[in-house]
């Protein structure tokens, strides 16, 4: 091994792999890029500038330039929150929705989706991204409406796909169409508005 080659590993051994390191400063210069100029303002020659790193080093992580934007917006809004576990499922669904009006009416995440369903409709890669996007977060949905079916509080045979679009269906509808705000209130809006359909009846 060359003195250059053991000096480099030396230097790295006590910190993140080089790898992980790459990509947080690539992660870090699209989420600034992002503040500074916007979705259609940051190029991948950008982002590869402001990181340090070759535009190679960038494609071998994200595939295009969109699927880059939307792990930074995954980035800003925290990642998927836990699965609550309140002990009804009023009170968890209620949670969740804050938490998803938070990401949505906090910043750029929210400026971010719309360009990018803009996107889907012309690009089926794109729509693929936002689809597993969404999945993954629909996961917590699943798990919270799923405990509560265990715990005998919902109706029998009820479709949770159609459950969960009719909970964050509101919050998509006025992020994209009618520009109404985001607010705190409206998850309990709708969680009033839903629970009724869907709670099991009692004995």
């Amino acid at each position: 091994m060359s003195a250059v080659v053991a000096g480099s590993e030396a230097r790295r051994a006590p910190g993140r792999p080089r790898d992980e390191q790459a990509s947080e400063e690539i992660l870090d210069a699209a989420v600034a890029l992002l503040t500074e100029q916007g979705f259609a303002g940051v190029t991948v020659d950008a982002v590869a500038r402001r990181a340090g790193v070759s535009k190679a080093t960038i494609y071998r992580r994200w595939p295009t330039k969109e699927a880059l934007l939307l792990a930074a917006a995954h980035c800003l809004s925290g990642g998927p929150p836990e699965v609550p576990d309140t002990g009804t499922v009023g009170d968890d669904l209620r949670l969740l929705l804050r938490s998803f009006i938070d990401v949505l009416a906090g910043g750029l995440p929210g400026e971010i989706l719309p360009e990018l369903v803009a996107e889907s409709t012309r690009r089926p890669e794109i729509r693929a991204l936002l689809a597993q996007f969404a999945a993954e977060r629909r996961r917590r949905w699943n798990a919270v409406l799923e405990r509560a079916e265990a715990r005998g509080e919902l109706r029998v045979g009820l479709d949770r796909e159609v459950v969960i679009d009719c909970l964050t269906g509101p919050l998509f509808t006025r992020l994209l169409v009618t520009g109404r705000p985001l607010t705190p209130v409206l998850a309990d809006e709708i969680v009033d508005a839903v629970l009724p359909g869907i709670l099991a009846t009692p004995r």
